[in-house]
């Protein structure tokens, strides 16, 4: 059959190119390591920044709403899956984040697809920066808008998109709060200025920074806060994504944004109106790991002395890229090459997954490591020591 022939051409040029994928099936996790094919590994491929997804005090609470709600969401939020668990956590969630209104969907994935396919239509513009999560690009494409990306982080560019446009239509700023696989932050004060200046919506998909970012952990608005166009600039024009999958350490995701919007979302949201809620019980594991967040500056800043430990140890700091969040990649650019360096660090009991192509451009393959405060001193330092050992050996 031609199909299967396609099929079959595909997966063989995917191999020829190291670019070919096979999930990896672990059996067990126990604080810092997971097990795989029956060995335990340090884990460096997890984004469970702050080990809260393993935290005794959350278990208890998601098994109280457990005992309350029961094991499912049963339907979807317009029907009769919207619980006053749901109710609770959006409005714990708008007042931490300072918004008027919020939104619970089942996955960051979903929230993109959800908020951005609702608010852009066919005639609106959309500016996009080129490393934006592929949740976001998709979305913008589904909305069906006018889908312009501009080269990371490049605020003339960007604004010179703006500039072009003379046309009184929707525009939409479109950008992750940390990326994903560089680890870096997003110009947030720029592009809030460029969002008030030229009329534009600023969408901003902080699945990497909640937790991690601000005094307490509120995410990259707080971290920015301090600088006058935090303070001066209404959120009315703002769109705030966080997910609860990573610091957070649980699932689902959260939408901050003004009444209008959420409102609108409501009645419109495909992806809203035609998925099941959420567990309600998760949101009991939700708020307690809300409250240990806000409260427990000790765990972001021993996050912070590891992600500092880790740049001190690595010798070539040319594979460094400036990141001062828990994703620390380490570019080695070929795919086979990078294939290699990880499983040599397997063979030595740590975890550190290899990222190709697509998920990164061309020619940046990279050692994505993500520490966690579960980690200890020893693991940051045997990692390095490996890392500085192999890269030396390789080249």
């Amino acid at each position: 059959m031609i199909l299967l022939d396609e099929i079959d051409s595909s997966l063989k040029d995917l191999k020829k190119r190291s670019l070919i994928r096979k999930r990896v099936v672990v059996s067990g996790r126990k604080k810092n390591k997971i097990k795989i094919n029956g060995r335990w590994l340090i884990n460096f491929a997890s984004n469970d920044y702050l080990g809260l997804s393993q935290n005794s005090s959350i278990k208890k609470a998601i098994i109280s709403g457990i005992n309350k709600y029961g094991n499912g969401g049963s339907s979807s939020h317009l029907v009769s899956g919207h619980t006053e668990a749901h109710q609770n956590i959006e409005k714990i969630t708008k007042n931490n984040i300072g918004f008027a209104s919020s939104i619970l969907f089942s996955s960051g994935y979903l929230a993109n697809l959800g908020i951005i396919t609702t608010i852009a239509e066919k005639d609106s513009f959309i500016y996009a920066d080129k490393l934006n999560h592929a949740s976001l690009n998709d979305a913008c494409i589904l909305s069906r808008g006018k889908f312009i990306r501009f080269p990371h982080s490049d605020m003339v560019a960007l604004e010179n998109h703006l500039k072009k446009n003379k046309i009184k239509k929707k525009k939409l700023i479109v950008t992750d709060g940390v990326f994903s696989m560089d680890g870096d932050l997003a110009n947030i004060p720029e592009l809030i200025k460029l969002a008030k200046k030229y009329d534009a919506y600023l969408y901003i998909d902080d699945a990497h920074g909640y937790g991690i970012l601000g005094k307490s952990g509120q995410g990259i608005l707080e971290h920015f806060e301090k600088k006058d166009s935090i303070k001066k600039i209404s959120k009315e024009r703002i769109i705030y994504t966080l997910t609860l999958s990573k610091a957070v350490g649980i699932s689902g995701a959260l939408v901050c944004a003004n009444k209008k919007i959420v409102d609108l979302v409501i009645n419109k949201s495909r992806a809203y109106i035609y998925t099941t809620a959420e567990q309600p019980a998760l949101m009991y594991g939700i708020k307690r790991s809300f409250e240990i967040i806000k409260k427990n500056h000790s765990l972001r800043k021993k996050v912070s002395d590891y992600v500092y430990l880790f740049r001190r140890l690595i010798n070539q700091k040319n594979l460094l890229v400036d990141s001062i969040t828990p994703i620390q990649p380490l570019l080695i650019k070929d795919a086979k090459k990078t294939i290699k360096i990880s499983k040599l660090l397997n063979e030595l009991g740590l975890y550190v997954p290899a990222i190709r192509p697509p998920t990164v451009p061309i020619d940046s393959s990279r050692l994505r490591v993500s520490i966690s405060a579960l980690h200890s001193e020893g693991d940051i330092k045997k990692l390095a020591q490996a890392i500085n050992e192999i890269v030396k050996n390789e080249n």
